[in-house]
C-alpha cells in the first residue's frame, strides 16, 4: 500500500464518494490525495470499495469502515497486547505445544553474555523461546530483522543497564505494538516513561535470582490462544 492508497482511503472515510472523474488524472480535486502521477486507480479491484449502483460513485465497503473504526479505537491510547496489528496475521498459528516466542534486547558488549544466557534459560524454562538482538544472522536489513522479531514476539525483555540507545530504541517500537515489556536493570532508576513496565533489578553476580524472577514474569504474559500453556520446565 502506497501513500497514494493510504490518501484514498483518508478521503472516502472522511468524505464518503469519490466519482469516476474525480480519478482522472486532469481533475484538480485528485490533487486532494494523489501523490505520483502514475499510480492510476490504487483501490480498484482490491474489493476495499464498492460502486454505488445508482451513482456509479466509489465508496469505502462496510466492512473496510468497521476495520478502520476497529484500528482507530485500539490506536487511541498506546496499543495492548491486543492490538490487531501487534502480530503478523499472515504468519501460521503456533501449534499446541510449540514455546512460545519471546524478544530480548540487550547491549551487544560482552560483559553482558552471561546476563543473555541467564535470560535465555529463565525463557526456555518458561516455555518460550528467546531471539535476541546481537544473534540476528539472516542476511538483510537488520532493522527489519529487528522489527519482525519484536512483532512476532509474546513477550519482550529489555536490559536497560547503561541505558544503551538501541535497547531503549527497541522498547518503543515493542511499546508501539502494544507488547508486555519485562525490564531488567543492575540499577533501580528507570525513564518515567517505561515504569509502567514489569520491572526488576538484578545483580551480575547471582544470575540465578534474576532468572528465578524472570521465571515467574514470563509466566503472567497474557495468552494468545486458549492451549497456551506456562508451566515451568525445570
Amino acid at each position: 500500500m502506497d501513500r497514494d492508497m493510504v490518501n484514498c482511503l483518508h478521503y472516502l472515510y472522511q468524505l464518503g464518494e469519490l466519482t469516476p472523474t474525480q480519478l482522472n488524472e486532469n481533475d484538480p480535486r485528485k490533487r486532494l490525495f494523489w501523490c505520483v502521477p502514475d499510480t492510476g486507480h490504487p483501490l480498484q479491484g482490491r474489493e476495499i470499495v464498492i460502486t454505488d449502483p445508482q451513482t456509479g460513485f466509489w465508496k469505502l465497503a462496510p466492512g473496510i469502515f468497521d476495520l478502520i473504526d476497529m484500528l482507530e479505537s485500539q490506536l487511541r491510547s498506546m496499543p495492548k497486547p491486543d492490538y490487531a496489528l501487534g502480530y503478523p496475521i499472515s504468519a501460521a498459528i503456533r501449534a499446541q505445544g510449540k514455546m512460545r516466542p519471546a524478544f530480548l534486547a540487550i547491549s551487544y558488549a560482552p560483559a553482558f553474555e552471561p546476563v543473555k544466557l541467564a535470560v535465555r534459560e529463565a525463557a526456555v524454562s518458561a516455555n518460550f523461546e528467546c531471539e535476541v538482538t546481537g544473534d540476528l544472522a539472516a542476511a538483510g536489513n537488520i532493522m527489519d530483522q529487528v522489527w519482525q522479531g519484536i512483532r512476532g514476539a509474546d513477550a519482550v525483555v529489555a536490559d536497560i543497564t547503561g541505558e544503551n540507545p538501541n535497547v531503549f530504541y527497541e522498547i518503543g517500537l515493542a511499546h508501539a505494538l502494544g507488547k508486555e515489556v519485562i525490564l531488567i536493570s543492575q540499577k533501580s532508576e528507570a525513564p518515567f516513561d517505561i515504569r509502567s513496565s514489569r520491572r526488576f533489578t538484578y545483580d551480575s553476580s547471582d544470575l540465578e535470582s534474576l532468572k528465578t524472577k524472570l521465571v515467574a514474569a514470563f509466566g503472567e504474559i497474557t495468552a494468545r490462544y486458549p492451549h497456551e500453556g506456562n508451566e515451568p520446565r525445570f
